[in-house]
């Protein structure tokens, strides 16, 4: 259960800066428990008492970070049709979801950057995938197809969003929305065929 101590919650924060600062700096293989408390200005014992190891560390902070993922991303679109996806009920909603995701967009870039046995990014995408799964109609069997445009639309939201971070300043959030809206409305190969024009 989360601590509602301030201090303990100001302790934890720094840690979890510390661990960031530490990771542009350096591999986390490179990084130190003795580095990790310098930069987060706390004492050895301190970082004890909360983690057993820098992995105990890193576990939890990216369990942290996935969870609050899973709660704000939205995928109600997956009940509009094509004449529905330009409502703004899921303009509103995927709004949201891209403004979230660019409030943590230095944590998350950083973090998939990072090599990993599986990579932040492709976790993200399952929890995505997973998430509009759960949206969708129970079924007595999965149901493959289900199962492959659940992880297509996932994979197309979270690249957009990875290119919308690489080429911010050049792409808006606006056009993301439209893109995501353009290729539910009228498909990749359409939106691409208009874009290359």
């Amino acid at each position: 259960m989360p601590s509602t101590d301030l201090r303990v919650v100001k302790t934890l924060k720094q840690i979890d800066g510390a661990l960031l600062s530490c990771l542009a700096e350096a591999p986390f293989e490179k990084i130190t428990v003795d580095q990790l408390c310098r930069a987060a200005l706390i004492n050895r014992s301190t970082f004890y008492k909360y983690y057993t190891s820098k992995y105990d560390l890193m576990d939890r902070y990216l369990n942290r970070v996935l969870e609050g993922f899973r709660k704000q991303v939205d995928v109600t679109f997956v009940d509009a049709s094509p004449d529905t996806i330009q409502s703004l009920l899921y303009q509103k909603n995927f709004e949201n979801t891209l403004a979230f995701l660019h409030r943590h967009k230095a944590e998350y870039t950083l973090l998939w950057s990072i090599p990993q046995e599986k990579s932040v990014f492709s976790r993200m995408v399952d929890a995505v995938h997973d998430a509009i799964l759960e949206k969708l109609p129970a079924r007595q069997a999965p149901d493959p197809y289900a199962d492959l445009y659940a992880r297509l639309f996932a994979t197309d939201m979270m690249t957009l969003v990875r290119w919308w971070f690489r080429y911010e300043g050049t792409i808006t959030a606006r056009d993301v929305q439209d893109i995501m809206h353009k290729n539910m409305k009228q498909g990749m190969f359409r939106t691409f065929r208009e874009q290359m024009r």
